[in-house]
């Protein structure tokens, strides 16, 4: 690979090399963002988020790959990408939320003010519902399809390609029955949402083993929507929906789907989102297999520098650490957590920001 957009791109491989084995080399792994000099975040905002763009024409922005591809191109070139962040696109905008659930055969558009993708329920009685499996022939796939295929034909020397963000086979369940419905399901009638969970967790399977034969046609690397690189097959897993129900209940609808998932894919982070779910991550702790987690706090609870007992806890049981944090917490949490595991994640408003920011690093040389 001829490195053209990132001058250290082989030593941030090797530091994340070794952080997939809980390892350091020399410093902690950190990935800073910033726009580089002569840009600024607005532009870049304006290369994710199509503002002022005509609704009728909202659907293109999102899936021509002649207007996405070139974006991705100029957000690449428009952003500093220190430590070890690596230059990487998202062709299959993570705007495009519960895609999985369109893959599935939900009917599914971009809203016009929001700007993110919105499916209808389908399933309105469990007795009449279609099989849920991969289909190649669908229409919103064969749209990721071409996206993923275009862009990883342009990556190869400039940057990395991420899947879709793939949600969790319980959360595609859930937009196609409504989840309210489902979480009545899952105390009055069980027995079809688990097979529902089953072929949903299969499907999922094989639209990450496409989406990743699309790109590897063109580069190699596994890059998801957490912003972590592996040079082995890894993953993240969701599921928000446990946020909806009891501990008993997780551990025994939802759990044995994400241990298969971690059998399925080598390398494994749970995204953990906001303080109702912290009551399952004895849980997914117990999981052998799971190789890390990314805490969330969510919108409005405290900043990520307040959550360090829970941080503590999740490293002392071995796993990796995967957090994004605000530019002014980042000394606290490299002084206050393990360096071995720790990937930490923010994003600054100019490249003199990050790289002074970098400089603070215990074992950084610019």
């Amino acid at each position: 690979m001829e490195l053209v957009t990132k001058e250290d791109w082989p030593q941030a491989e090797e530091r994340m090399r070794a952080w997939w084995q809980r390892e350091i080399v020399d410093r902690p792994v950190v990935q800073v963002k910033a726009p580089r000099r002569g840009f600024d975040r607005a532009y870049l905002e304006s290369l994710t988020r199509p503002h002022g763009v005509p609704p009728e024409e909202i659907h293109a922005w999102y899936t021509d790959p002649e207007q996405v591809v070139p974006r991705c191109e100029k957000l690449v070139d428009a952003t500093f990408w220190g430590g070890e962040a690596f230059p990487a696109v998202f062709p299959v905008s993570g705007s495009l939320v519960a895609i999985t659930a369109a893959y599935l055969g939900c009917p599914y558009y971009i809203h016009p003010d929001s700007h993110t993708g919105w499916a209808a329920p389908i399933i309105d009685d469990w007795a009449d519902r279609r099989p849920l499996a991969f289909d190649p022939h669908n229409e919103w796939w064969r749209i990721s399809h071409r996206l993923l295929d275009a862009a990883a034909q342009a990556a190869p020397g400039r940057f990395y390609v991420g899947v879709p963000d793939l949600n969790a086979p319980a959360q595609s369940v859930a937009m196609l029955r409504d989840s309210q419905r489902l979480a009545i399901d899952l105390l009055e009638n069980p027995a079809p949402v688990i097979q529902a969970f089953a072929e949903a967790n299969r499907a999922w399977l094989r639209y990450w083993q496409a989406a990743t034969g699309a790109i590897h046609q063109w580069i190699d690397g596994y890059y998801y929507w957490m912003g972590i690189w592996s040079d082995q097959p890894s993953t993240d897993l969701q599921c928000d929906f446990n946020v909806l129900i009891s501990s008993r209940m997780f551990d025994e609808f939802f759990l044995p789907y994400i241990e298969e998932q971690t059998r399925w894919v080598e390398r494994t982070i749970f995204h953990l989102d906001g303080p109702g779910a912290i009551r399952h991550l004895d849980s997914l702790l117990s999981l052998p297999r799971l190789d890390g987690i990314q805490w969330v706090p969510g919108d409005g609870k405290p900043a990520m520098s307040k959550w360090l007992p829970l941080l503590r806890r999740i490293q002392s049981k071995g796993r990796l650490l995967v957090l994004s944090c605000e530019p002014w917490e980042a000394e606290t949490l490299l002084k206050e957590l393990e360096p071995e595991g720790l990937l930490l994640s923010t994003v600054c408003d100019s490249e003199e920001e990050a790289t002074n920011l970098l400089a603070k690093v215990p074992g950084w040389a610019a």
